[in-house]
């Protein structure tokens, strides 16, 4: 399956238990394997970030993002956007 940034953006992100953690905002790229390394997802507009790392998913289908029930807020550890 392949989707689009844009479809993705727009992607529930749960975990197993069904905790709504909110969507996807953004993603990491690892550029050497062309790879989405992480994802960060933010629960709402202004709300907090959360940085699910590639082997956190669980499932991810045309509807939602499934991750496992411990994703940790690591907002501070998400690299700085360049000019």
């Amino acid at each position: 399956m392949r989707i689009s940034l844009k479809r993705l953006k727009q992607l529930s992100v749960e975990t197993i238990s069904g905790e709504r953690l909110g969507h996807v905002a953004d993603c990491i790229l690892e550029i050497d394997g062309q790879l989405i390394a992480q994802y960060i997802v933010r629960a709402r507009p202004f709300g907090q970030e959360l940085l699910v790392g590639r082997d956190q998913i669980v499932s991810i289908t045309e509807d939602r993002i499934v991750v496992e029930n411990r994703v940790l807020d690591l907002s501070n550890d998400i690299p700085e956007k360049q000019p």
